[in-house]
């Protein structure tokens, strides 16, 4: 059946029924609370999965495009159509279509991941190469922003703890990819390049495909049916909800600015100061990058704890994170901070700030607002976070023409 032809009746909704906010006051039982959380973690791990599959194979992209950086190209059309998607959605001011958008979403993407790498056996020429992935870039930004913002308005009706589930799936995306980055530098060798990238591919197809299925089990659960049909009936998005959250979601888009102005670009561009050889091999940075990623999953497991933090107190950590900016240039540029310890020791506090901080700042956001304004709530987050992202990256990038790098 199409996406477009899915309906709420499809995962069990009835159109005629009526619920009660939490009928909504009706709690979940422990187990299928449990299976919702386990769900939404399965769902946020496996559409952000795609993101990476297109940003990590950079041997495979230099292999295309030997003349020129393409990482460049995809990562500003990646973080300019998620921005202009969500800006999208929002400016239509309508509740959103939960089952549409989240299962027509994993449905592009799954088609998109497996045309483009077969497109590598068809094309032949540089500019064919490159509109298909720039084109293929802009899909799966398109459809994972689409899914974000409505997994994320869905997460923010459910029981504390959904937010928190999908944004600790986000993470361990980040991880897993990098963790195969490492091993399929140590499995294969330098000539294998399209085999690794293949099925690399094919493990992101296999994880949208899981995705997909946790999605029409989460919307099959009794808790959810009550949530859309409850947000369907009663929720239309009003922008007025912005002078309650603006300055929340500000420390959102800060945050995972703050971030993204220093990772991965200038990161990736420290050298080992104690063991030289790990620059030339390549293993320097990769073992950075996958510190970071380790680090920002553990940052995210660690949100539970909220240590006393609210709302109207997380600043108090987003702001101290402006100096970990300076900190790893200086490291980057050889400045006092020539140490591999150092540098180590500003990478893992870098990750697991940005997933503790960002996750916490998105999630307490939902203590500012009503209970029916929740799942907009979750949308205007998954916009922040995408701006934040552009916003920093738009930064490291005029920082490093200005630098001449």
């Amino acid at each position: 059946m199409p996406p477009s032809e899915i309906t709420d009746e499809h995962v069990g909704l009835k159109a005629g029924a009526t619920y009660s906010t939490f009928d909504l006051e009706q709690a979940p039982s422990a187990a299928e609370t449990r299976e919702a959380f386990v769900l939404f973690t399965v769902i946020g791990f496996s559409y952000l999965f795609s993101c990476f599959a297109l940003l990590q194979p950079v041997d495979y992209w230099q292999l295309l495009f030997p003349t020129f950086n393409a990482e460049f190209e995809i990562s500003w059309v990646y973080n300019g159509a998620s921005v202009a998607t969500l800006l999208v959605l929002l400016w239509s001011g309508a509740a959103p279509a939960y089952v549409c958008r989240i299962v027509g979403g994993f449905a592009v993407i799954l088609v998109t991941m497996v045309a483009l790498p077969a497109s590598h056996f068809v094309l032949t020429s540089q500019p064919q190469h490159l509109g298909m992935v720039l084109g293929s870039t802009a899909l799966v930004s398109v459809a994972t922003a689409t899914v974000d913002g409505t997994v994320l308005s869905l997460a923010s009706l459910f029981p504390t703890g959904g937010m928190e589930h999908v944004q600790l799936g986000m993470g361990f995306a980040l991880l897993v990819s990098a963790l195969y980055r490492v091993a399929t530098k140590a499995l294969f060798d330098s000539a294998s390049v399209v085999p690794a990238t293949m099925l690399f591919f094919g493990i992101a197809v296999l994880t949208v495909a899981s995705g997909l299925v946790a999605t029409f089990r989460l919307l099959r659960l009794p808790t959810a049916q009550r949530c859309i049909h409850h947000a369907s009936k009663s929720q239309v998005i009003d922008f007025g909800i912005l002078r309650k959250i603006w300055r929340h979601e500000a420390l959102v888009s800060l945050a995972f600015g703050t971030t993204y102005v220093v990772y991965p670009g200038v990161v990736t561009t420290i050298p080992s100061y104690n063991v030289p050889a790990l620059n030339a091999s390549g293993w320097w940075p990769l073992l950075l990058m996958t510190l970071f990623a380790a680090s920002e999953a553990s940052g995210r497991v660690c949100v539970r704890r909220r240590l006393g933090f609210t709302h109207a107190t997380v600043w108090k950590l987003v702001f101290p994170r402006l100096l970990l900016i300076p900190l790893l240039v200086c490291a980057a540029n050889g400045i006092y901070l020539t140490h591999d310890a150092i540098s180590i020791a500003l990478v893992m506090v870098l990750g697991f700030s940005n997933g503790y901080v960002g996750t916490l700042c998105v999630i307490v956001v939902n203590d500012a607002v009503d209970p029916h304004e929740q799942s907009v709530t979750g949308m205007f987050a998954s916009l922040c976070i995408n701006l934040g992202i552009f916003s920093g990256a738009t930064v490291s990038l005029v920082g490093a023409r200005l630098l001449g790098r």
